[in-house]
């Protein structure tokens, strides 16, 4: 390339310039990220910290409203119905206390909702603690639950989020939309509720399991990350201009 043609000195570092400013964009976008998530942790914990104090309300009625209705503590009263013939056992994948666990799915029918039942993470089983991979276990049907209701997460970006089919069971790693419903469906549900009830305590509770509707501490490092970033972004500019004015002075 003829540099003095293009109107710049002879020697400049075109290629090295292109990269450093593409580098240079990248880490002020991750920067700019964090901060954004960061605003979303802030939110995310005001709204758990609101949920310290706040009454549990009808599960019908919140669901039967418009909106946002994530982290809402609700309570439900399950309708008994038959077990659906050949309903699998649903399990989550989860890391509880460092080691591998696994939690407990099922279903809770409403009566006066837009939505005939919802999909509630009944909580950690703690007999397979540890094991690589949950067992065909029955539990009783619901009776009635109090807990948090969750939005579904994002669905994974390599691989599918159902673990494995068979054998009586259906093993995810994460509960996408797609997923949520289509574990509600196979459950029972027709008109699955597009939430997840993430269960505080069960009216009777269930022997074998261990509710835990919200992890006990949440990380909020977001700030950090974003200053890291924001700073190597002006180390690559100082190191860069450094160079352009070393390189000038020979």
């Amino acid at each position: 390339m003829n540099a003095s043609r293009h109107g710049l000195r002879p020697g400049f570092p075109l290629i090295l310039t292109i990269s450093a400013l593409a580098v240079f964009l990248t880490l002020l976008w991750l920067g700019d990220w964090q901060m954004r998530r960061l605003a979303w942790k802030e939110d995310l914990l005001a709204r758990i910290a609101a949920l310290q104090t706040a009454p549990a309300r009808p599960a019908p009625d919140v669901l039967s409203l418009d909106g946002d209705h994530a982290f809402v503590r609700v309570a439900a009263t399950c309708q008994s119905a038959p077990e659906l013939k050949g309903a699998p056992s649903l399990y989550r994948y989860a890391v509880a206390d460092g080691a591998i666990g696994w939690r407990r799915l099922g279903i809770c029918r409403l009566a006066g909702s837009r939505y005939d039942g919802i999909l509630v993470d009944r909580g950690l089983i703690p007999a397979f603690a540890g094991k690589t991979s949950p067992l065909p276990q029955r539990f009783p049907q619901i009776g009635s639950v109090v807990g948090i209701l969750r939005e579904p997460g994002s669905r994974p970006w390599l691989g599918s989020a159902v673990m494995s089919r068979g054998g009586g069971m259906i093993v995810v790693r994460v509960i996408d939309a797609e997923t949520l419903a289509d574990l509600a469906t196979r459950a029972g549900l027709k008109r699955p509720a597009p939430l997840l009830l993430a269960a505080e305590h069960e009216t009777p509770p269930p022997i074998g399991l261990q509710p835990r509707a919200l992890p006990g501490d949440i990380p909020n490092n977001h700030l950090a990350y974003a200053v890291t970033w924001f700073a190597l972004a002006g180390i690559l500019l100082w190191f860069y201009l450094a160079m352009l004015i070393q390189r000038y002075r020979r």
